[in-house]
């Protein structure tokens, strides 16, 4: 299975880490490791095509279900149907730790990452909406079916939006960006520990529980060794 880095969203403040993604599971779940910084917040958006769920694991995490306001504790659960208007926040002292899941998958993974990306790089206004129209119409018409905020009204979004998803295209500002991805790259994975039998024929280490590799020899043993 894939591995995830955790990844940071200042706008929202929230720590988002996948643990499952579309390619687990034929698209129909995504899951990640969800944690809310004090003075957090999500504004009020709606999943058009997905079910949320918010399993909280510790903390006290602040809701709006359709307008009507909730609090859910550690051990309680949240579902927030297709469609529903919601936020989440965190205005108490202590950080919020949960375990959210969205069915189907969609594009869920690209969408945070990319709002994610979009913050980070400072590129995005306080509440999160990305400064430049262009990449506000090519990210947020881009991933429309994953998530929508409820302000301005969508309405008026699906007719301002398009028009500029048109020539963002045009202009080349794309609604996602690879230096986003939050998947470890091979390339990022610390590499093996090496014992003193060396690589077995897979190319693995044959270290055994408890045995601790041998420090590499010096420059001098070395030499010595060439010259034997």
């Amino acid at each position: 299975m894939t591995g995830f880095r955790p990844f940071f969203n200042p706008a929202t403040g929230e720590w988002i880490e996948f643990t499952a993604v579309a390619e687990d599971s034929d698209g129909q779940l995504v899951r990640f490791s969800w944690r809310s910084i004090p003075g957090g917040m999500i504004t009020e958006h709606v999943h058009p095509r997905q079910e949320e769920r918010f399993v909280i694991t510790s903390g006290e995490a602040r809701f709006t279900l359709d307008g009507e306001e909730l609090t859910a504790r550690a051990g309680q659960t949240i579902v927030v149907p297709a469609g529903v208007r919601h936020s989440e926040g965190n205005p108490g002292s202590a950080e919020i730790q949960a375990v959210v899941e969205l069915r189907p998958a969609l594009r869920s993974r690209e969408f945070h990452e990319a709002v994610a990306g979009l913050a980070a790089d400072g590129r995005t206004t306080p509440r999160g909406a990305p400064r430049n129209p262009l990449q506000l119409g090519a990210t947020f018409w881009h991933f429309r079916h994953e998530s929508r905020v409820t302000s301005p009204p969508i309405g008026m979004q699906n007719l301002m939006l398009p028009p500029l998803w048109a020539v963002a295209k045009a202009f080349g500002v794309r609604p996602y960006y690879t230096r986003w991805d939050s998947r470890i790259q091979e390339a990022d994975r610390p590499p093996p520990p090496i014992s003193k039998h060396g690589p077995d024929k897979t190319g693995s280490s044959s270290l055994q529980p408890g045995e601790e590799p041998l420090p590499a020899p010096s420059c001098s043993a070395a030499r010595a060794a060439e010259t034997r």
